[in-house]
């Protein structure tokens, strides 16, 4: 199948809005995610997939552990704060008004749980991780983990991408 044939059939897919969050040694980070999924019952755990040149990956890696806030779609002028990286530079051919690190969670109120990771005041539900395993999967990394800890925060219905009139099939 020629691969534009397949991007329309990706462009279908509907995904959530998610806000992962880690820490690592540059401190602390959040970055929209859309590819987030759960895979087990019993124990409780998801599969999160992160490019790998991802700063969250990076902190997974080192830490092993990450919480995931679920977002409100009354929330959607925010999510776009959270769309950039932490380093201005990842992105190829852009240019960045500074190339030190950006600090996503100025301003944003926020905790930290059990893991460390932070847990944003605004999200509709959180939920933090330990990592079970890894697949490399083409340019992102498939992390699998043990859901730990998890609670509600606010009401509302969950953001999704179509919400936005966004796609991700790259």
């Amino acid at each position: 199948m020629p691969e534009d044939d397949a991007r329309i059939a990706l462009d279908m897919m509907n995904y959530g809005m998610y806000v992962v969050g880690s820490r690592g040694p540059m401190g602390l980070n959040v970055m929209a995610a859309h590819w987030l999924m759960q895979v087990s019952f019993k124990p409780r755990m998801v599969a999160l997939s992160l490019e790998n040149d991802a700063r969250t990956l990076a902190n997974v890696r080192d830490t092993r552990v990450f919480s995931v806030n679920v977002w409100g779609e009354d929330s959607r002028a925010v999510i776009a704060s959270f769309l950039q990286p932490q380093i201005p530079t990842k992105i190829q051919g852009r240019s960045a008004p500074t190339t030190a690190p950006v600090d996503k969670l100025a301003g944003v109120p926020h905790k930290t749980m059990s893991t460390g990771c932070p847990v944003l005041r605004a999200a509709l539900a959180w939920f933090e991780c330990e990592v079970e395993g890894g697949l490399p999967t083409g340019d992102h990394t498939l992390v699998v983990a043990r859901i730990t800890d998890g609670g509600q925060i606010n009401h509302g219905k969950p953001l999704r991408d179509d919400d936005l009139g966004w796609t991700y099939s790259g």
